[in-house]
């Protein structure tokens, strides 16, 4: 039961961070890629180079690690926060209509069901 239970909950942090997960193994397979490539790359090079091959190095190393820790830091949050429905917000658009729509609604003095409507239009024609 255990088993089953940490599975789904796994699957459910997995579907509310994708997005950060999927972040934070492209970081790490960056980090991996760029610090071989660079260090053969300043093994080769000569002259003021290396130092800028360095500089460029750290920078880029420096700036994944950034990035992981964001992911990392995203995953902590969604983990620790309820399991409410994320429900998307409602264009500004839709909630001007749908609020002149119910200030509409609420001003009339008498609210009628379908049916009344359908009796009062025929009773004014006849």
């Amino acid at each position: 039961m255990f088993k089953v239970l940490k599975y789904l909950l796994l699957a459910n942090l997995y579907k509310r961070a994708k997005k950060s997960f999927y972040i934070l193994f492209g970081s790490l397979i960056s980090l991996l890629l760029t610090s071989l490539i660079l260090n053969d790359a300043v093994s080769v090079a000569s002259g003021i180079s290396i130092y800028i091959l360095l500089l460029v190095k750290w920078v880029i190393i420096l700036s994944l690690l950034g990035l992981i820790g964001f992911s990392i830091l995203k995953i902590i949050n969604v983990a620790t926060s309820p399991f409410a429905t994320e429900e998307k917000s409602q264009d500004a658009n839709e909630t001007i209509i749908v609020d002149v729509k119910k200030a509409r609604v609420l001003n009339k003095e008498k609210l009628l069901s379908k049916s009344d409507l359908i009796m009062q239009k025929y009773m004014k024609d006849s």
